[in-house]
């Protein structure tokens, strides 16, 4: 079994991670419509994006070494879009490869995002997520992660979560 190692990425990692992003999400193709599975894929595969990504983001990767396994972006609160207000931080495009599924990357990269957004004396933390994730959706409700708002994206339910982090 590989040894997986949690660190910041570093913009080295980009095409890994954007690699990451695709096989992580691919589940989705047979899932979404074709028009949002492509808009999601354009989303995934976009260097320029995921570029303004990891410049404003806090990147965490797992890697085993010699491949990326997990990633996850943690985007400071003053970034504020039509789902998240200014004064939250917010949990994006949290992914894990098939293979490396079941060995609670998910759950340590959403930990690392936790504590160094309390670390960053942020007080809210966002994110989303659908009913066609359902394990993401039991993952944030177990660290407390609170529903707070319904959400239509390509075409699925989404909702909106929030984690207060003065608690």
């Amino acid at each position: 079994m590989d040894t997986l190692i949690y660190r910041k990425a570093t913009f080295s990692d980009a095409v890994a991670i954007r690699e990451l992003s695709l096989a992580s999400y691919s589940q989705f193709a047979t899932v979404l419509s074709p028009e949002h599975w492509d808009k999601m894929w354009q989303g995934l595969s976009d260097d320029a994006g995921l570029q303004l990504l990891m410049d404003t983001a806090v990147t965490f990767v797992c890697d085993t070494g010699s491949e990326l396994a997990g990633v996850v972006f943690l985007v400071p609160s003053g970034n504020p879009t039509p789902i998240y207000p200014a004064d939250w931080a917010y949990i994006r495009r949290l992914g894990v490869h098939p293979a490396y599924r079941g060995r609670a990357i998910a759950r340590h990269l959403t930990t690392m995002c936790i504590t160094e957004a309390r670390l960053a004396g942020e007080h809210i933390l966002g994110l989303h997520t659908s009913t066609i994730m359902p394990d993401a959706r039991h993952l944030y409700e177990r660290l407390g992660f609170l529903q707070v708002q319904e959400l239509a994206l390509l075409g699925q339910q989404y909702w909106l979560y929030r984690l207060d982090l003065r608690q």
